[in-house]
């Protein structure tokens, strides 16, 4: 058996979670909010419901942050370093590959950069993570796990389509770059669900449905409000993502507060 870290180097961990996790928080309400400095950190002009999926996006990541900092239930993290590998890992690839139409949006050189160190830092996260053991090992329900599943491939085929500039994959128009990024967040995201399935015990699943959570609540109204004004080519997506939305929401309610086997205990241990 791999060596257990320190204390120390648990706590510090801890610390650094909760604190990364509160920092996206606030960049959640920036990008909900639109303040300028949040909304700057994006790199082109976007729509407000782009902004508002941004949001969503750093409120998935920050709750299961907080919660592995909160639980000290570090092996968690290989999900998200996994989730986190990908992503920068393809639209690193995307940078080099389509560099001359990418200057036009970003510095390519600091873009990709970022790209390839984010990359190795998540892959590195991911290794010095393999050697933590999971504190709680009670395995999940059946149908739970093959939600995760489910969700893993229908991730896999919207960041597939997102990635390729497919125009109606959103309930609202998106601009090819963005479309680019957004697909390899589902696509980073369809391997942290994918790990939840291969690791099917609750101290690795409990994070993705906290971050479903608060990703559906932020987008479920606006989603609702949309039905308004969505155009006629973009009702079936419309319609797709809020049963999505509303399945994922009531499935994470029940399996963290109501399920017998899974919902969290409010008392020590």
């Amino acid at each position: 058996m791999d060596e257990q870290p320190s204390a120390r180097i648990i706590l510090l961990v801890r610390g650094t979670l909760i604190f990364t996790g509160l920092l996206l928080l606030v960049l959640c309400v920036g990008f909900l909010y639109h303040w300028s400095w949040v909304i700057g950190i994006w790199p082109w002009s976007d729509g407000n419901l782009s902004y508002r999926f941004l949001g969503s996006i750093m409120a998935a990541i920050a709750m299961p942050v907080i919660w592995i900092g909160w639980s000290g239930e570090l092996a968690a993290m290989r999900a998200g370093a996994l989730d986190f590998a990908l992503n920068y890992t393809g639209l690193g690839a995307m940078v080099w590959l389509f560099q001359e139409q990418v200057s036009t949006w970003v510095t390519f050189s600091w873009t990709l950069g970022f790209c390839i160190l984010s990359a190795l830092f998540n892959l590195s996260l991911y290794q010095w993570a393999r050697r933590l053991l999971f504190k709680d090992t009670t395995p999940i329900p059946v149908l739970l796990r093959g939600a995760f599943l489910l969700f893993t491939l229908v991730l896999m085929a919207v960041g597939t389509a997102l990635i390729l500039c497919y125009p109606y994959v959103f309930p609202w128009p998106l601009q090819p770059q963005t479309s680019i990024v957004f697909g390899w967040v589902f696509m980073g995201a369809s391997l942290f669900f994918l790990h939840g399935f291969i690791y099917a015990v609750r101290g690795n699943v409990r994070g993705q449905l906290l971050g479903f959570i608060a990703y559906d609540l932020i987008l479920l109204i606006p989603f609702f409000e949309h039905i308004q004004k969505v155009t006629a080519e973009r009702q079936l997506s419309l319609s797709v993502y809020l049963g999505v939305i509303i399945f994922s929401l009531g499935l994470s309610i029940y399996y963290l507060f109501m399920h017998p086997h899974t919902r969290f205990r409010w008392r020590h241990g």
